[in-house]
């Protein structure tokens, strides 16, 4: 009789260590799970606070008919490739007249991107990449954003910029903003300015009428619409060099 109650009274004992020990992990489990959200979340604010650490920006001229961004004067989402990190769906301004990227902070502010930081970035189906003077292109170009419209081997690039200019109307200044487009195409190790439909031909002196005519065909007139033309002539280049 001794012997049972002893053998129950172990059998008690291994089977109360065994449910805690289970208890104690079904807790921890728990905790790995309640904790794995705030990993996760301290992580993606970790990286955030990165984005959002710029100084804040002020805009200028805000009452002004004609403004100093890129396309429009609202947010735009977009993609920044900001200090080796990707952003998506970032409310976004591109200033060309200071060339500066500017995106919106959770509370409203206005948030001035490190320039030397923004490796590239998409808004409004345009591809802008930052690039060096001397290192990326040729020393005389300026260092800064240029709008890859091109990405081939003959790789074409666009410097958009703005300039701002006042005039009085009724005794009262206004400020407004002519957009200027300056154009390069890589060819032979170096970048080539492209301004008119001739001095595009002139890049490619063996392929002008292949080049007229696919302008043609595609009902494309250079003077209306010159980003087009350029981009065009030079990727069908591309392709009749392979």
């Amino acid at each position: 009789m001794r012997i049972f109650t002893t053998a129950l009274f172990l059998c008690a004992l291994l089977s109360g260590k065994s449910y805690a020990q289970g208890a104690l992990a079904e807790a921890s489990s728990a905790r790995d799970v309640a904790a794995y959200p705030v990993s996760l979340y301290k992580n993606a604010t970790s990286i955030s606070q990165n984005l959002y650490n710029g100084r804040q920006y002020y805009v200028y001229d805000a009452r002004m008919e004609e403004h100093q961004f890129f396309e429009q004067r609202r947010w735009l989402n977009g993609m920044v490739l900001y200090d080796g990190q990707q952003f998506d769906s970032i409310p976004m301004l591109y200033d060309i007249f200071k060339d500066e990227l500017v995106i919106r902070h959770f509370n409203g502010d206005h948030v001035l991107l490190q320039t030397v930081k923004v490796d590239s970035f998409i808004i409004d189906n345009h591809h802008f990449a930052r690039l060096e003077s001397g290192k990326d292109i040729n020393p005389q170009m300026r260092t800064g954003f240029y709008d890859v419209i091109y990405g081939g081997k003959s790789r074409t690039i666009v410097r958009r910029t703005k300039s701002r200019q006042e005039k009085i109307v009724e005794k009262r200044v206004i400020a407004y903003y002519p957009q200027k487009n300056f154009f390069y195409v890589f060819k032979d190790g170096r970048y080539h300015p492209v301004h008119t439909k001739k001095s595009a031909l002139e890049l490619f002196p063996d392929h002008k009428r292949e080049l007229r005519r696919v302008l043609r065909e595609n009902k494309i007139k250079f003077r209306k619409n010159r980003e087009m033309a350029i981009a065009k002539m030079v990727e069908t280049y591309d392709e009749l060099a392979r």
